[in-house]
Parts: structure tokens; sequence; C-alpha cells
């Protein structure tokens, strides 16, 4: 039995073909001890959505667009419906590739986006994603937030720390509390050739709950990996 001091944590894996998940998800969330992580199957991309036991929730990337755009915005509205969620209150897109924001637009057509999250300006010219970032994008944050984080801020939620650590290509320069010192396990790394893509801009971050950690760095190159 865990104490009832101590936050219970629930991962929750979405699959191709599963209708619903187990009800324990559910009940913890709703018994207000645990945070629920649903790992959402969008095919090569990314969508993670962290649901707090108050009901907030952080959703990172919206997977693919063009045919598949409908078949992601269903996974992840599978998520939703588990989680009992009515919105989305946070959405970080890490980059513009389209297999992390391809089905952004299906998504806001079915459920509603507070708060926007990405990292500025594209730095892969694609005609696509242009006219996306041009016209479409600005339309679905028309009537919510629209942010553009930088290392070291923070996204504001009640029980859920989450702090950006790479941005833009930059990464945070103050250590965190108990890091900055050497990590030996990297004292041979070589860096690899510069990517030049949206890769290495990829909104990177910290994610706290209680006594649990984890990174989240969407497709971040292990040269930038290096800086953190």
């Amino acid at each position: 039995m865990r104490p009832a001091h101590r936050p219970a944590i629930t991962l929750a894996t979405l699959l191709l073909g599963m209708g619903v998940l187990g009800s324990l998800v559910v009940a913890q969330i709703r018994g207000g001890k645990a945070l629920g992580i649903y790992l959402i199957d969008v095919e090569g991309g990314n969508a993670t959505l962290f649901v707090t036991p108050s009901g907030e929730s952080l959703l990172i990337d919206t997977g693919n667009g063009g045919a598949a755009a409908a078949r992601d915005a269903d996974r992840i509205m599978a998520a939703v419906k588990d989680a009992g969620i009515a919105q989305i209150d946070h959405l970080i897109t890490t980059h513009y590739h389209g297999d992390h924001f391809g089905a952004m637009a299906e998504l806001v057509s079915r459920i509603a986006i507070r708060n926007f999250i990405d990292h500025g300006p594209n730095v892969q010219p694609n005609p696509n994603t242009d006219a996306f970032l041009e016209k479409t994008y600005p339309e679905l944050y028309a009537k919510a937030r629209h942010t553009v984080v930088k290392p070291g801020d923070r996204v504001s939620m009640t029980s859920l720390d989450v702090r950006v650590l790479t941005s833009a290509g930059e990464a945070i320069k103050t250590p965190l509390p108990g890091a900055g010192a050497p990590n030996p396990l990297c004292a041979a790394f070589k860096p690899q050739d510069v990517d030049k893509t949206e890769n290495a801009q990829s909104v990177g971050s910290l994610i706290t709950f209680g006594r649990f950690r984890t990174l989240h760095l969407g497709a971040l190159t292990v040269n930038k990996e290096l800086d953190i």
C-alpha cells in the first residue's frame, strides 16, 4: 500500500486497436492520487498526454497529418475520453515536423486547447509547413494563448512542474538543483555533424510530479542532449 502523502504514477499506453484502457487509470485519477500518462500510438511521430489528479492536462505533440490526421486525432481523443477531461490546457509542439504537429488542426476541431506552446520560427523551410504556420496555426490559437518558450521557462500547472530545458536550439544555462556536475558517461562522446533541421530546435522539458521525473525531448539531437 502506498502512503497517502506519496503521489501515485499510472502509465497507460494506448495501443492500436484498443478501445478502452484499464479502469485503474480512471479510478486512481478520480481518487486524487495519480498522474495519468498516455503514450498514444501515432505510428512514428509523437503524442503524449499528461493528466494531473485535479484534471489539468498537458499534451506534447499531435501526431501525423495528411491522411493520418483523423486517425491520430481519434487516438488522442480516445485518451482524452479515458482521462475524463473536457479540454487540453496546454499543448507543446516540440518542433515543426509533420509527424509531431500534423494532426493539430483536426484535433482542435474536436476539443478546445487553451495554450499553444512552441519554440518560435521554423528553421527548415517546407511549403506545407510554412503554409500551416503562416495561416492555419494563427487561426487555431486566435481564441486561446500562444506562448513561445525559452530555456528555463515553466508551464503554469498546479501539481505538475514542467520546466523547459531546450528550445530553438538553445539549452538552459543554470543547472537545476542537484545537477551541473560533469557526467563521466559522456566523457568519450564525439559530436555528430551539426543537424540544421527542426529536430535540433525541439522544445525539451523536465516534467516532475512528486518524486517522479521524466524527460520529454521531442526529437532533440544527441549534440543538443549533451548540452543538458
